[in-house]
């Protein structure tokens, strides 16, 4: 075991950083979501954008179940 670790060190590593760069931006990009950011490219003007249909609009509130 000891072995791998020492043969295989730098490539753990590496790999350890681009998994947590990867984990962080679907994190971000997660918050943004829940908080009502969008991704959209358009800069706010969705009638000119192909996605405009998808963003910009607000969701319908479902009742609260009882």
């Amino acid at each position: 075991m000891l072995s791998f670790l020492s043969a295989n060190l730098s490539t753990l590593i590496v790999g350890g950083i681009v998994a947590a760069l990867f984990l962080g931006v679907c994190w971000k990009m997660y918050r943004d979501h829940r908080s009502g950011k969008h991704s959209c490219s358009c800069g706010g003007s969705c009638s000119c954008c192909p996605n405009g249909s998808l963003c910009g609009g607000t969701k319908p509130k479902t009742p609260p179940r009882s």
